[in-house]
């Protein structure tokens, strides 16, 4: 047919229309059977709840995409016999082109007449009119209307039917997920943030703004010089003040029950949990979390042996027990560390423990998440540990400031003696070598070598010379007393009989006192070392009045001289 280019031109056109008719008709019925099996699955899961509830409205793209599918699959393929047929049939040509497609199969002296015949009919014939595409018009408005109903069914069909409990754990389970999803993402967010934070601080033993609080008072160490004993005074009071605030600030927001100590009668006794919190509060005082971070390494392996294990039984003792050892550490966080971080990520992973006993819930994920967890948790145990080498640093460097302003009131403060030191405990060192000096200068008690006011025995009275410029071990120290209900200010004594009921009075009163020592130490945020001889001194107090004895009087005062009549 190379040299019918007409009656070739225009079955070609016909081929194409009548196979686009075909994609066409073919995907339109496609939609409308795809439309059903949506609808049908949808009722279905609506009605019985057997299958999961996954028809949210992103799912309606299952129509149109097996309408595709279905074209693409199963739509006719026409070919020229098809094609001449259709034109023979439409244009009346009595199979005109039908025999022009049989012309190479046939021979005859008659080829050049149907040729020419073909090509004359072929120059009338629109292919448009051989091929309508009018049918799709009514097919599609149906497809329209399917597609709108069963969109309008899925968006707001009010009923979940749930007659075999399918749906309830289905939800519970989906419910489960999500949250092990929330917790796993809190997890990575503070561990990003930890892992920013290091980053920015340098490397050290103390964190970089105690480290400049530190430095400037040793600086200030070095400054002082014997005789400008104000300016050193003013110097090393803005020092205290920073140190100061810094240590009631970081004592009170993350370590302020981490000193405190229960009463002895409560100690003895205590649970092993109640044990191992003190443990662990005593080592992470001394700047250590050794103990703590092998407590979180043997969960983690516990967790290892946990997933693999079979036997229900001891997977639920196994339970219980890791249960038993999260529970003291986030007690430890809560009750003594102070880091809510800490107890967050704490539980968490009891959280993640429960969810991984759900059904349906993936081992590995909840698996996941709870080692995650835990690698967090130690994370959170190196910030608590430079929380307390911090407060560490600081109480030495307040003990040490201590130190100086006493020699500065003797004028011994001389930072020409401290030129080189790099560490408080050579400042500390010196100090207390200098003052163990001034405290040793003298001939000691018993005879001296002096002429006294007479001789050895009763001596000849009078009033004894003073020398101020004598050195003695007599200290200057000044503390801010706190006055609270029932505080002193002034008593008088006087010999004779007590009124009925005063020893009474006097021992309740001490009670009452020694009861409000551990809250008013904590209220008060005195440093640690002096919790113990405060304690001590009501103790002492209490245990002379038990035996029947009498706490220490002080001297009494001198009569005041009459002074003589004008």
């Amino acid at each position: 047919m190379t040299n019918l280019p007409k009656s070739t031109s225009l079955m070609s056109k016909v081929i194409f229309r009548m196979r686009v008719l075909s994609l066409g008709l073919t995907a339109l019925i496609s939609f409308l059977v795809g439309t059903c099996i949506y609808l049908v699955a949808f009722l279905v899961q609506r009605l019985t709840g057997l299958y999961p509830d996954v028809f949210d409205p992103a799912t309606l793209a299952f129509v149109p995409a097996f309408a595709v599918l279905g074209a693409v699959l199963f739509h006719r393929r026409p070919q020229r016999m098809n094609a001449a047929r259709k034109i023979d049939e439409r244009s009346g040509s009595k199979d005109l082109f039908l025999t022009v497609c049989l012309l190479e199969e046939s021979a005859g002296k008659f080829q050049s007449i149907v040729a020419n015949n073909a090509e004359k009919a072929a120059e009338k014939i629109d292919p448009n009119s051989i091929v309508r595409f009018d049918r799709l018009a009514p097919m599609s408005m149906w497809s329209v209307a399917t597609a709108a109903a069963v969109v309008l069914t899925v968006l707001f069909f009010p009923w979940q039917l749930d007659p075999f409990g399918k749906v309830a754990v289905a939800q519970e389970q989906e419910a489960a997920k999500k949250e092990l999803a929330e917790t796993k993402k809190a997890t990575e967010a503070r561990q990003a943030q930890l892992k920013k934070k290091d980053s920015e601080e340098e490397e050290g033993e103390v964190s970089k703004d105690v480290k400049k609080a530190v430095d400037d008072l040793k600086m200030a160490f070095n400054k002082a010089k014997p005789k400008t004993k104000r300016a050193n005074a003013e110097s090393l009071g803005k020092n205290q003040k920073v140190i100061g605030e810094k240590w009631r600030k970081l004592s009170a927001e993350k370590l302020k029950e981490l000193t405190a100590k229960l009463p002895e009668n409560q100690n003895f006794g205590a649970s092993a949990s109640q044990e191992k919190l003190e443990k662990w509060s005593k080592e992470l005082m001394e700047g250590s979390t050794e103990a703590l971070q092998k407590e979180i390494n043997s969960i983690k392996d516990d967790l290892e042996r946990l997933f693999k294990e079979k036997d229900p039984v001891k997977k639920a003792e196994m339970q219980r027990q890791l249960k038993k050892k999260m529970k003291d550490l986030e007690d430890f966080a809560t009750e003594k560390a102070n880091s809510k971080q800490l107890a967050a990520a704490l539980k968490r992973a009891q959280k993640q423990m429960q969810l991984a006993n759900k059904e349906g819930m993936s081992a590995e994920e909840a698996k996941e998440a709870m080692q995650q967890s835990m690698d967090l948790a130690k994370m959170e145990l190196e910030e608590i540990k430079q929380s307390a080498q911090d407060l560490k640093k600081l109480e030495e460097a307040l003990q040490t400031l201590q130190m100086a302003k006493q020699l500065n009131e003797q004028e011994k403060l001389d930072g020409e003696q401290t030129e080189g030191f790099q560490t408080l405990a050579d400042y500390e060192e010196l100090y207390a070598e200098i003052m163990g000096e001034g405290q040793g200068q003298g001939d000691g008690e018993g005879e001296g070598d002096g002429d006294g006011t007479g001789a050895e025995g009763i001596g000849e009275g009078g009033e004894v010379p003073e020398d101020d410029s004598v050195e003695t071990g007599f200290k200057t120290e000044l503390s801010k007393s706190q006055i609270v209900a029932g505080k002193v200010l002034l008593s008088l004594t006087s010999k004779g009989l007590s009124d009925s009921g005063d020893a009474v009075k006097k021992f309740q009163a001490i009670k009452a006192i020694k009861e409000g020592v551990s809250e008013a130490i904590l209220t008060e945020q005195i440093p640690p070392g002096y919790h113990d001889g405060i304690k001590g001194y009501f103790d002492n107090i209490d245990k002379t009045l038990k035996k029947g004895g009498q706490p220490a009087k002080a001297a009494p005062a001198a009569s005041p001289k009459a002074e003589p009549s004008k």
